[in-house]
């Protein structure tokens, strides 16, 4: 089976293998990277109204990438279709979902090679997936009962246990103050699922999660953010499941990176051929993010701080300057104006540069990363405001050679 990176996505449980690793702020300096450069495109009147998140993802086949966008205020998956110029049409509600919907991924769930929407619920244990048809437009599709928690937060699909069927991997939203817990949905072909199994977080309040291949065995492996509840001490942790195969997980392994873990995206920032990883948390006292670098055998290293602008509440990775380095960008979760989207640079041995900001609309929350104009660079898209979208165009000039 090939590796596999998909990401996509709030104490300590007895049991959990325990690895604390250090915090320290690290000053980084400038080492001459190509400048990065954005136009903001703004999309006033969005499709929904208190919008909690979005996907990209070509929904029609015309290789332009469209949105689809849900709020739990409103039971209905809206979905756009891209102009190609960072503007979006024909907005649409066909697609089933649940009576909440919290979080939206698109990934093809049935192997048809048309995208699927996958969306978790605010306010029951239930992840709904509605089925595209690759001309735009989705079927009222199913509901899978996780049987964990008393909602959804986030979802990845993967192909957990190599049988070439994708799977849904998701975090659950705990009742009261329990630990944290992990849903697997194991696919078992032609739109089934076989009954939810769950596994420990290694701590409380789990919310983003990212699946990977961390340490070159060719299963993957899950990465999930617990925010924690401050009860006791516990301001959250990064934990790493390594995946045996069959679906199911090792036992948690445990990382300090800070306060309020919240988001968390994968991505080999060093070049070493080992996935790395960044996260980010609403901790407004710090305002950073915090890297953990890979050792490729489904470890990391010691946790370090980056300025990452106010309050860092989502972050994403890609190459946006054309150097060949990843860099990352995080949607900083401020009111009143100005806010911003932030972008740091990175220098290719895991360290990043300053916050080079960039005015979006008001309280950014989740970014995703796609080409909405096809020109070949990495542009981004934030939900804004009420009901807002924001996109920014990346303008950078890259090099007339890319680096190999």
């Amino acid at each position: 089976m090939k590796p596999i990176l998909l990401i996509i996505g709030l104490g300590l449980l007895v049991g959990a293998s325990i690895l604390l690793a250090g915090d320290a702020v690290v000053p980084v300096a400038a080492q001459g990277s190509a400048s990065v450069s954005f136009r903001r495109v703004v999309t006033s009147n969005g499709p929904v109204l208190y919008p909690t998140s979005l996907a990209a993802g070509d929904i029609n086949g015309d290789g332009i990438p469209d949105l689809a966008v849900v709020g739990n205020e409103d039971p209905f998956l809206a979905h756009g279709l891209g102009k190609g110029d960072g503007h979006f049409d024909h907005w649409g509600n066909s697609g089933g979902t649940g009576g909440a919907p919290f979080f939206v991924l698109l990934a093809d769930v049935d192997g048809d090679s048309n995208l699927d929407a996958v969306t978790g619920d605010a306010m029951q244990p239930v992840v709904a997936v509605a089925f595209g048809n690759g001309k735009g437009n989705f079927n009222r599709g199913i509901k899978l009962h996780t049987g964990v928690g008393f909602a959804v937060n986030q979802v990845a699909v993967a192909d957990l246990n190599g049988d070439g069927i994708p799977d849904i991997v998701g975090t659950a939203v705990p009742i009261g103050y329990d630990p944290g817990n992990i849903f697997v949905l194991l696919g078992a072909g032609n739109r089934k699922f076989k009954k939810a199994i769950h596994f420990s977080s290694g701590g409380t309040e789990p919310s983003g999660i990212a699946v990977g291949d961390l340490n070159h065995d060719g299963i993957p492996d899950l990465v999930v953010a617990n925010v924690g509840t401050q009860q006791g001490g516990d301001y959250g942790s990064v934990v790493v499941l390594l995946g045996k195969g069959d679906g199911t997980f090792d036992k948690p392994v445990r990382y300090r990176v800070g306060k309020d873990p919240y988001s968390i995206v994968l991505k080999d920032f060093n070049g070493d051929g080992n996935l790395d990883a960044g996260v980010v948390g609403p901790d407004q006292e710090k305002n950073t993010l915090r890297v953990v670098l890979g050792n490729g055998d489904g470890t990391f290293g010691a946790a370090k701080a980056y300025p990452s602008g106010l309050y860092p509440i989502s972050i994403v990775s890609a190459d946006f300057n054309g150097d060949g380095i990843p860099d990352l960008a995080v949607a900083n979760y401020a009111s009143p104006k100005p806010c911003h989207v932030s972008i740091m640079l990175g220098n290719g041995d895991g360290t990043f540069q300053p916050p080079l900001q960039f005015r979006v609309g008001v309280s950014p929350r989740q970014l995703v990363v796609a080409d909405f104009n096809h020109d070949g660079k990495p542009d981004l898209a934030t939900l804004t405001g009420y009901s807002g979208i924001t996109v920014l165009l990346n303008t950078s000039q890259f090099p007339a050679h890319p680096p190999h």
